[in-house]
């Protein structure tokens, strides 16, 4: 088990990813989510993306099970441009089923494609209701984006934390299990434990009460370092928020009339120069369209007069040249 859950790859995993690593867990998540019985862990294909990785953790679960391609993703903070991110998970997740399976996307003839469903497990502090789903649409800017849009993903956000989604829970042991050990985590901090040991002390207790013992006994080291990196993620990216706005707080406040005044009268000049030079620009197309116009009418007065020259009828010229006969009758006096 310890060389097994040992980590020692470029990319770190997720506790929630390694939770679910094993077919058997996943297809009893999946089985949670779906209300479906399968119990055959071997029908379930493993379509996991390497590729999105996102400082430097892995953050996804895809697999295919009676042509239903997944993906799960797990959330420690809320993020509202899910949607966005699960649309370009399945997008690769397609990809690599098109590839894998050998199919023409440009064949005369339709491919079958596997169903997509894109499930977000939350466990963010923020409150969440236990189910909620996020549009793709609603991201657009266009007043009628849910109707006219060509694309109408969507995330299904399950909010995973200890008390919610009570229906899941039931159904998948491993989901209860994981966020009992999130809660167990987060209590030890109220309590004025620092993160470390507060992770140390949940994982003792835990094994203790028979919580994830397959994942916690003898990896607590690896469960710690997992667990730091995630939170020190969600930090991360709270700490670039609140940066963000101190920064544009301080920058607004120094910002004087003057500076305001000065800012206005170069957007005025710029778009002096822009007016000047897309004057300039429409004179030039002008007289290129003109100049091309000549150019077309000669080359057709020349080719009148050659098949003219030929024997050809005014009516033989205007079908080989698909043109009016009109306009044939017109060139031909004037040469």
């Amino acid at each position: 088990m310890q060389d097994e859950f040992r980590i020692n790859r470029e990319h770190k995993d997720r506790l929630f990813r390694r939770i679910f690593h094993r077919k058997e867990d996943l297809l009893s998540l999946y089985n949670a989510l779906n209300n479906s019985d399968y119990t055959n862990a071997e029908e379930l294909q493993i379509y996991t993306m390497e590729d999105f990785v996102y400082m430097g953790m892995r953050n996804d679960l895809s697999f295919l099970i009676d042509m239903t391609l997944n993906v799960f993703e797990h959330q420690s903070t809320y993020n509202p441009n899910m949607p966005l991110r699960g649309f370009f998970y399945m997008s690769s997740a397609y990809q690599k089923y098109i590839a894998l399976n050998h199919l023409d996307i440009y064949s005369s003839k339709p491919i079958s494609l596997p169903l997509p469903q894109y499930y977000v497990f939350y466990n963010g502090t923020d409150e969440k209701p236990d189910e909620s789903i996020l549009h793709l649409t609603d991201s657009m800017l266009h007043p009628d984006a849910a109707q006219k849009s060509s694309a109408q993903f969507t995330a299904h956000m399950i909010n995973i934390n200890a008390g919610h989604s009570n229906g899941i829970m039931k159904r998948c042991p491993k989901l209860y299990q994981y966020s009992l050990f999130i809660e167990e985590i987060r209590q030890n901090q109220k309590q004025g434990s620092t993160l470390r040991d507060a992770i140390s002390t949940a994982v003792d207790s835990c094994i203790q009460q028979g919580i994830l013992t397959d994942i916690l006994l003898g990896n607590k080291a690896e469960v710690t370092n997992m667990i730091l990196q995630e939170y020190d993620e969600d930090l991360h990216i709270r700490n670039e928020k609140e940066i963000s706005y101190q920064d544009g707080f301080e920058e607004g406040c120094r910002i004087s009339q003057d500076k305001i005044i000065m800012e206005k009268k170069r957007a005025d000049s710029e778009k002096q120069r822009a007016d000047d030079e897309k004057q300039r620009a429409d004179g030039e197309k002008q007289r290129a369209d003109e100049a091309e116009k000549i150019a077309s009418e000669e080359k057709r007065r020349s080719s009148i007069l050659s098949l003219k020259l030929q024997g050809k009828s005014d009516v033989e010229i205007a079908e080989t040249l698909q043109i009016p006969l009109g306009i044939v009758q017109q060139a031909l006096p004037k040469m």
